[in-house]
Order: C-alpha cells, then sequence, then structure tokens
C-alpha cells in the first residue's frame, strides 16, 4: 500500500472546560494532572520509520499542559490533527503563531452552539477560528445537526457565514422523540447535507469480518500511554512508557461498530466499496446516487442483503410501499435472523409510519 495513512489517535484527556449535555464523558473542569512525556511518544513514532498523522482529541485538548509544546515537537517529524471546541484563546493564539499549517491536517472544531451560547463563547469562537483560517490553517467547524437544532441550522450557517466561517453539518445519529436518526431526517436530509455528502462516511460501519490494518497503520492512545487497535477495538498493543508490539499487515476486525477512521485502513471489495457509497448517499439525502450505488452491490453479488434492505429504504422514502417489502423480504430470507430486517419488513407490510433502519453491515457474510 503505497499511499497508506498512518494515524494515531490520542485520547488526551476526559475532562473538558464546556459541559455538553450530550456529551458521553461526565464533565469534569478540574486540571488536567495525568499527563505523558512528549519524547516517548515521538521516539516511538519516530522509531517506526513512518510519517504519522497525530490526532490530539479528549476532553479539551487545549486545556492540557503544554500542548503547544507538545505540538512542536511532534510537528518536526510528523503530522498534528486537533479536535478541540476553541475555546481556549490564549493558547490558540500561541499556536497560530509558533506552528506551521503544513505540519497540521486539520482543526476538528465543534461548536456546541448552546454550549458556546450558555458560556458567552461565540464572538471568541469567531475570532479565534478566522485567526487560524488567516493563517493558513484548515478549519473544519462540525455541527451536529441535532432534531433540536434542525429549526435554527441555516440561521446559524448564514450568521457564521457573514463572519467567514464556514459550517459543516454532521448527522445526529441515535434515537430522539422515538425517531430513530439519521433515517428520520428523510427528505430534510437534502436541504441539510447537500452541499456535504462526504458526512454520510462518518456513520460507525460494521466492517466485522473485514481485513484492516488498525493495530499497524491505526492505533489509539489513551491519558495513560495505554496503546489499542483502534478506537473500537481494544485489544492493547502495550504501553508507550514501556513497549508496544504492533500488528502484522491486515487482520480481520472484530468489532461490530467502527467509531472512528476505519474507513482509512479497511481493504474493501468493489462491492463493499459501493455498499459503504450507497449508505453515505442515502444518509445525506441524495436518493438517486445512493440507489445507483445500491444497485453496484446487488447486480455483483446477487441478493446482498444490506444492499436490499437500503434499497427497500429508498423505495419506501419514494413512497412505493410494496416495493419496499419486497426488497426488506429478499434481505431477511438471506438472513433469517438479522432484527433489522425483520422489523423494517413487519412496518412496511403493515403501512405504519416508521423511520426503516439502514444497514451499515458491509461485510453481508456475517450481518446476523
Amino acid at each position: 500500500m503505497p499511499n497508506q495513512v498512518h494515524n494515531i489517535i490520542w485520547n488526551m484527556t476526559r475532562k473538558c472546560n464546556f459541559r455538553c449535555e450530550y456529551c458521553y464523558f461526565p464533565h469534569d473542569n478540574t486540571a488536567v494532572t495525568e499527563t505523558l512525556p512528549t519524547d516517548r511518544i515521538r521516539d516511538f513514532l519516530d522509531g517506526t520509520g513512518k510519517e504519522w498523522t497525530v490526532r490530539l482529541t479528549g476532553g479539551e485538548p487545549f486545556i492540557y499542559p503544554g500542548i503547544n509544546d507538545i505540538c512542536v515537537a511532534l510537528a518536526q517529524k510528523h503530522i498534528v490533527g486537533i479536535d478541540t471546541n476553541l475555546s481556549v484563546s490564549s493558547r490558540i493564539t500561541e499556536f497560530a503563531e509558533r506552528m506551521d499549517p503544513a505540519r497540521v491536517e486539520n482543526f476538528y472544531a465543534a461548536l456546541h452552539i448552546e454550549e458556546r451560547e450558555r458560556v458567552k463563547g461565540t464572538d471568541a469562537f469567531i475570532k479565534n477560528a478566522r485567526l487560524l483560517i488567516d493563517k493558513g490553517f484548515k478549519v473544519i467547524v462540525n455541527y451536529v445537526v441535532h432534531p433540536t437544532l434542525e429549526e435554527r441550522f441555516h440561521k446559524d450557517v448564514a450568521f457564521f457565514a457573514d463572519h467567514g466561517v464556514t459550517i459543516t453539518p454532521r448527522p445526529f445519529r441515535g434515537e430522539f422523540e422515538g425517531r430513530r436518526y439519521p433515517e428520520a431526517y428523510g427528505d430534510r436530509a437534502q436541504s441539510i447535507f447537500a452541499d456535504h455528502p462526504e458526512q454520510g462516511k462518518k456513520i460507525a460501519f460494521n466492517f466485522q469480518g473485514v481485513p484492516c490494518t488498525a493495530g499497524n497503520t491505526l492505533l489509539r492512545m489513551d491519558p495513560d500511554g495505554t496503546m489499542y487497535r483502534c478506537p473500537g477495538d481494544k485489544t492493547v498493543l502495550g504501553n508507550v512508557m514501556d513497549e508496544i508490539q504492533l500488528t502484522e499487515g491486515a487482520t480481520p476486525c472484530i468489532k461490530g461498530r467502527c467509531p472512528c477512521r476505519g474507513l482509512d485502513h479497511v481493504q474493501l471489495t468493489e462491492t463493499q466499496d459501493d455498499l459503504v457509497e450507497g449508505v453515505q448517499y442515502a444518509v445525506v439525502g441524495d436518493n438517486r446516487a445512493s440507489a445507483d450505488a445500491f444497485g453496484r452491490a446487488v447486480a455483483a453479488t446477487p441478493g446482498h442483503p444490506c444492499a436490499e434492505n437500503n434499497l427497500g429504504i429508498l423505495a419506501w422514502r419514494s413512497g412505493n410501499k410494496e416495493e419496499a417489502a419486497r426488497h426488506f423480504k429478499v434481505a431477511l430470507e438471506a438472513r433469517p435472523n438479522r432484527g433489522v430486517y425483520a422489523d423494517n419488513l413487519r412496518g412496511a407490510e403493515a403501512g405504519e409510519d416508521f423511520d426503516p433502519e439502514i444497514c451499515l453491515d458491509v461485510n453481508p457474510d456475517l450481518s446476523k
């Protein structure tokens, strides 16, 4: 793989200076005291002979002691990227002054608009984002379009655009008021995500059984230095304070949900790639492109249960309930124990007002 990327996701801390109510980490705004020596991390990365992209995430990386010294040190031979709420202005300013934009993949800046407004930090966010953009850094402003934010989303896009900041919408995945998302966006998805079809790839696919080079080209490191195969597979490879044993080549994914960066490291067949593309377009509401991709998957692998299920969803969206039920039935016949197919078929045959669930199983042989 001559162009294989190497990613390490460093969960620096679980502490954060925001308290977003939907965050899965317990809120803790006390000082970060658990730190790692940068030279041990740099020695490990340098010792692999590869250039790594080190994703600094948390929690909030900019409350980590010595964050800018760490970035400068790592960027001597590697690329850094940062997930941040852009709220620690003094350290953002120092970063912009000290770092070469060519050594930074991007800033993935979470807007968290309601929390931002609660702390009266909107103006500071815009100022920090513009500072980085003007210095030549790539800033991606992430806006999770939770159902409670749909009505204000377009106004927020216009407001920030007026201040030179572009918003990137991200689909909400989960349940809200009995509706399943992203399925429940329905036709509204097109108006939200039309300019950002790549956001469909942010979904947590099931790559179980698919060869993946995680453990060799993708790693996750916890605050104490423990190294795992990836963010989803918590197989321990060692600790940066001691010794780390990377895996060799590609091995099958063992998890049913890939939370991060998997598409950079899995080895997909053409059919599997079509399935991923179909999901990508389905999530953002481009039903025609989605149907074309799922159609290619079915043509190459007749009866592919996941593609059949997802074609059923597209038929359901268009109002063709009989066609939807036919696709759901084909999927269920191929995998009789797969609950999502049974639920979708039951709802379609009953003519219910429901949101049929998208299938994310890339390997149909392991769809259960």
